[in-house]
């Protein structure tokens, strides 16, 4: 019995999907918020400069 499929064009046109559906992805305008520069102030860039901690919160000082 013969095979229908050969491995390497099988394997090739997997490989075309992929492509397509990263080249998607990464034009996708929720994977460009999700990264920031969706125009669209994120907690990211709210970071408050007089905070101690990186992620910004208060020092334990402040807090009343």
């Amino acid at each position: 019995m013969q095979a229908v499929y050969r491995r390497s064009s099988v394997l090739i046109a997997l490989a075309v999907i992929l492509v397509l559906i990263m080249a998607d992805h990464l034009q996708s305008p929720t994977f460009a918020f999700n990264m920031g520069r969706g125009n669209v102030e994120t907690t990211l860039m709210q970071q408050d400069s007089t905070a101690c901690a990186p992620c910004g919160a208060p020092c334990p000082s402040a807090r009343e």
